[in-house]
């Protein structure tokens, strides 16, 4: 156990050790001459980690077909630590020390160059490149923006796209600015320079891990690092999400300038790519990582200042060639060192056209060279300046292939360094010179190109403006044969070319600009060729080529195609677009010579080609027609037939044929004009109708008496003969048709036309369909039939009306009446027109309507008995529909309520209040309300009172009726006789007004005297059992009954005695109908 954790302390002691050293570098080749090139790689160390390779690496080389890797050998190693000068107070300087974990401190930093033998680069890289990589399993584990660092490893890479232009990389001239203090902004510029002088594009780029298995594909192998949240390879410095303070990091991608500001302490990765470009074409790229950090600094220490030397505090300056560039720039830093000292301030620089020791005007690569009055390193106490002097020339804005250029820009950079310990502060300048090369004159584009009739070619354009009087010729060339001419009328704006009886292509040149060595050129313009071809078959066969591929917005697009016929008359013939470089002519002539030209219109002047020539004979008859569709005009109804136009030109018209009532084809009619391809005439059946079309041109034949030449007849065409019949119920039309004769069908439409607007129906293969339509809805509907040769033809028209089912003439919702305890409805309906059922709907308590059930009609009459409604709640609102005889439901007739009646009882005085709802919606109207009382079990025959129709409520004194405990009522609402000739009486529900029960009994009865019997009074209840009970005052009981009219007359029923004067004890017990039990005891005295 102890062995295999001391084994893996070994391991990440070792992983760690090696793990902790790569700071970034990158990978340049230079040009050797030939196919030779040297390769350097420039790895940037941190001194805290491990030692690096001093004998040597190794580049691996991708895509190349023989070269598969390059041995670099070491050559130097240089401290770059910041230097500055310790004084009393502050700390001493970082630096290196030597071998592993030599630096005293974070910061402390070591350039190590390795350069390889002289390599041959032959043949021709391939689409993505031939690419060099160095790679190396070596971040470290402080790295702030990546996760996991210290799993990952590092790939730099340069790459070649082109070399069929022997070319050298883009190089750094500035080492890294590594360390920086946290909150005082951060500009560096590493200065890239290309010794060829190729346009420059800076870009942040995706930092990647070593490469793992065979073969380089970024970014399956090797992956790209993955960066902490919040940061990116486009944003790989701390932006406003960790601090407001924060300004991202910002590449300019022209200079290559990079600032950014940042609180946040930490060590950032930052890779710089850098791609050259030449004359528009990528042809390599090199990149530059580095591990830039930020360090909390303390002592109010400042960078120093530099002051724009250009109007506006620019630091780019625009010149013409020829011009001196000259400027002082000036630096400062007011700041002291920790023990009061002023700062000492060293500025160097780059650039790519210094001269020897920065002082010289020669020693560059294009002299005279740009030089300042002393050499880097300059220093001085709390400022310091230097001025710059460069001389610019023609040939300063040339590449490294002799192209004289429009512009070219040049970038300087200043760097100016504090001593301040133990983090000096250091300020970047980068000065953008552009080196104009005034007064160039860009080519005018050919505006067309003229052949005249002795085929001499003559070549316009629009004359240009001499800026700067730099004007020095026009130069016309061929493709095919070079420079064929010079013009140095600067106002001319044509050229005549001898007749070369083919088509060149043609281009101007204008030579200007500095020293005239500027040539710029426009687009190649070809003239048109015109070929004529005789097939001796009665056509002529023309092709000609176009003046450029793709047409200028100017010119026209068509090119027109003129007949020349007699001698120098031109007649227009055809136009086909301008991708069309062909025509055939039929000749409709006769044995004639004929020319041809074509012409191009532009803005500013037209092409026109040669006008080559032929004797040219008609030798064609008509086409044989083709008829496309034979039908109905859905507009006028006329028949139709429609065919194509024929394909000789000379053809004068056609002649349409039918069919006789005996199936003769006969001539129908005969329409002239070549493109008259349509006849249409009114026809007086629906059809089907055949028909054929022949066409005849201008040539006699040699019958005698001559006739038109006529071509053979069209393959008959039949049209479509359409039928319906209607099934009103089913809201249907059964449409039917004929077979289109004569080609194809692919389906069939079927239309509805109504107020010129139109309505598909369907679509079907048969020759049949069913159509749903609307009752009363008027139609005239078409069958189309969607032909083979993608025409369409139309059946004859099918017009009807769609009908309905008929209303009825009278529909009266007559009753709505109580019976009983359900509601009997009656619905009168004229049934003569089909209507067989009434659908009877009630309102429910929410107050919607709902459907409770259907009843028949039986003469006219339909009854329905609703059972499922509840007559004691309120009054219930009815209404009705009938069904049509179709079956679909109609109309709503009126609404019917019922009468609900409600009473109320003055108990003692025993007065009854009733009141009622009206009854509505009698067609008659109410004539009056009947009222209809029962108090002693069943209802009285005759009203007991008859009130106006305005009057919905009764009073009733009932104090002198014996009634059995309660008093009903009944209303009945009388309709008046109605529009119908009939009326109608509806009944409310029975209201009863219950009294409580009421028994008188006498304290005394003489058996022999006035009162001879004795016997309760029971009223207001029908007792349903009855016990009277007379008991002596021995309790015995010596009289009893069990009917309400039987009293006791004084004798005592055991003996049939009479019983003597005395007081009884009587006893009374009473079950009502509603079961209640009423017991009355009292006393009576028996007096004889």
């Amino acid at each position: 156990m102890f062995r295999v954790i001391f084994l893996l302390s070994i391991v990440l002691f070792c992983q760690n050790a090696f793990a902790s050293h790569v700071m970034g570098g990158e990978i340049s080749y230079t040009h050797l001459g030939g196919t030779n090139y040297q390769f350097e790689l420039i790895f940037y160390r941190d001194c805290n980690g491990a030692d690096v390779n001093p004998v040597s690496e190794q580049l691996k080389v991708w895509n190349h077909p023989s070269l598969s890797s390059i041995n670099v050998n070491f050559v130097s190693r240089q401290d770059i630590s910041p230097t500055c000068s310790p004084v009393t107070g502050s700390p001493g300087p970082l630096l290196c020390g030597t071998g592993s974990n030599g630096g005293n401190g974070l910061g402390a930093v070591e350039k190590v160059l390795y350069r390889s033998a002289v390599v041959s680069l032959s043949g021709v890289p391939p689409a993505n490149g031939w690419i060099f990589t160095y790679e190396n399993f070596s971040r470290s584990n402080t790295v702030s923006n990546l996760m996991n660092p210290a799993n990952y490893g590092i790939t730099l890479a340069a790459k070649i796209y082109k070399l069929d232009i022997p070319d050298d990389s883009p190089v750094f001239f500035q080492d890294p600015h590594f360390v920086s203090c946290a909150g005082t902004p951060y500009t560096f510029n590493g200065n890239a320079i290309d010794a060829n002088l190729d346009s420059l594009v800076f870009s942040f780029g995706i930092p990647y891990n070593n490469i793992q298995g065979a073969s380089y594909n970024p970014p399956v192998d090797p992956i790209p690092v993955p960066f902490e949240i919040g940061f990116s390879a486009t944003n790989p410095t701390p932006n406003q999400s960790l601090n407001p303070a924060n300004i991202p990091a910002s590449l300019n991608p022209v200079s290559g300038e990079l600032t950014f500001t940042c609180v946040n302490i930490g060590n950032y990765v930052v890779k710089v790519l850098v791609k050259s470009y030449r004359q528009g074409i990528l042809i390599s790229e090199v990149e530059r990582e580095m591990q830039l950090m930020v360090m909390p600094c303390s002592g109010g220490n400042n960078p120093p200042v530099i002051t724009p030397p250009f109007p506006g505090n620019s630091f780019d300056l625009t010149v013409n060639v020829g011009d001196l560039v000259s400027f002082n720039l000036n630096a400062s830093d007011a700041d002291l060192l920790q023990d009061g000292s002023p700062q000492t301030l060293t500025m160097t620089g780059s650039g790519p056209m210094y001269g020897t020791n920065f002082t010289s005007s020669t020693g560059c690569s294009i002299a005279p060279c740009a030089n300042l009055t002393t050499g880097f390193p300059l220093t001085g106490t709390g400022s310091i300046n230097t001025n710059f002097n460069w001389q610019t020339t023609c040939d300063h804005i040339s590449d490294a292939q002799g192209n004289t250029m429009s512009q070219m820009t040049y970038t300087y950079v200043f760097r100016v360094q504090d001593d301040y310990c133990q983090v000096p502060q250091v300020s970047y300048a980068t000065v953008n010179i552009h080196v104009l090369n005034p007064g160039i004159i860009a080519a005018p584009e050919i505006n067309c190109i003229q052949t005249a009739n002795t085929e001499d070619l003559t070549i316009f354009w629009n004359p240009v403006t001499n800026n700067n009087n730099a004007f020095v010729s026009y130069q016309i060339y061929s493709i095919q044969n070079g420079l064929i001419g010079t013009v140095t009328d600067i106002n001319a704006n044509s050229f005549i070319v001898p007749a070369i009886y083919t088509h060149h292509e043609f281009y101007l040149a204008v030579q200007s600009g500095c020293n005239g060595g500027t040539l710029r050129y426009s687009d190649t313009v070809s003239n048109i060729f015109l070929t004529l071809v005789n097939p001796n078959n009665g056509t002529a066969v023309l092709n000609w080529n176009k003046p450029r591929a793709t047409p200028l917005p100017t010119y026209n697009e068509y090119f027109y195609i003129y007949r020349e016929y007699p001698t120098n008359f031109f007649n227009f013939l055809d136009s086909v677009p301008y991708n069309q470089t062909s025509y055939i002519d039929t000749i409709d002539l006769c044995d004639e010579f004929i020319r041809y030209r074509v012409n191009l219109a532009t803005t500013t002047c037209n092409f026109n080609s040669n006008r080559p020539g032929d004797n040219l004979s008609d030798m064609f008859t008509p086409d044989m027609p083709v008829i496309y569709s034979v039908g109905f005009d859905t507009t006028t109804y006329l028949m139709n037939i429609q065919w194509n136009q024929n394909g000789q030109d000379d053809t004068y018209g056609y002649v349409i044929y039918t069919f006789d009532a005996n199936g003769f084809l006969y001539e129908l009619d005969t329409v002239y004009g070549i493109g008259t391809t349509n006849y249409s005439y009114l026809v007086n059946a629906p059809g089907p109708f055949s028909y054929s079309v022949a066409a005849f041109d201008s040539c006699f034949t040699s019958a005698n008496p001559p006739t038109f030449q006529t071509s053979a007849k069209a393959l008959v065409h039949t049209s479509i003969l359409a039928s319906y019949t209607i099934n009103m119920c089913e809201e249907q039309a059964s449409l039917s048709w004929s077979l289109y004769g004569g080609t194809s069908v692919t389906n069939y439409e079927i239309w509805s036309k109504n107020n010129n607007q139109w309505t598909l129906l369907g679509s079907t293969n048969d020759m049949s369909f069913l159509a749903q339509l609307t009752r009363g809805q008027s139609y005239c509907i078409f069958i189309k039939a969607n032909l083979g040769n993608g025409k369409v033809a139309f059946s004859n028209p099918l017009c009807f009306l769609m009908p309905s089912p008929t209303a009825p003439a009278y529909h009266y919702f007559k009753l709505a009446t109580v019976n009983g305890e359900f509601i009997e409805l009656f619905d009168y309906v004229d049934a003569s027109v089909g209507i067989t059922e009434i659908i009877f709907e009630r309102k429910d308590t929410l107050g919607n309507f709902e459907e409770i059930g259907r009843a028949p009609v039986v003469g006219n009459v339909a009854h329905f008995i609703d059972e499922d409604v509840d007559i004691t709640l309120q009054a219930w609102e009815y209404r009705s529909m009938y069904v049509d005889s179709c079956g679909n439901p109609g109309a709503y007739a009126n609404t019917n309520k019922t009468i609900f009646a409600t009473g109320t009882a003055d108990q003692y005085n025993m007065i009854n209040t009733v009141s009622w709802n009206p009854y509505e919606l009698f067609d008659g109207a109410v004539m009056e309300y009947h009222v209809y009382r029962n108090a002693y079990g069943t209802f009285e025959n005759t009203p007991m009172a008859i009130v106006p129709n305005n009057v919905t409520s009764l009073t009733d004194d009932v104090s002198a009726l014996r009634t059995n405990g309660e008093v009903c009522y009944r209303i009945e609402a009388v309709e008046g006789l109605n529009s119908y000739n009939f009326s109608e009486t509806s009944r409310s529900i029975d209201v009863c007004i219950p009294y409580d029960p009421l028994v008188f009994v006498p304290n005394a009865f003489t058996p022999d005297g006035l009162n001879p019997i004795f016997y309760p009074v029971v009223s207001n209840a029908d007792p349903k059992n009855y016990t009277f009970s007379i008991i002596d005052r021995w309790g015995q009981i010596v009289f009893e009954t069990s009917d309400p009219t039987v009293g006791w007359d004084g004798k005592i029923s055991s003996s049939g005695l009479d019983a003597t004067n005395d007081v009884f004890l009587y006893r009374i017990e009473i079950t009502t109908q509603t079961d209640e039990l009423i017991v009355k005891r009292g006393y009576v005295t028996l007096i004889r």
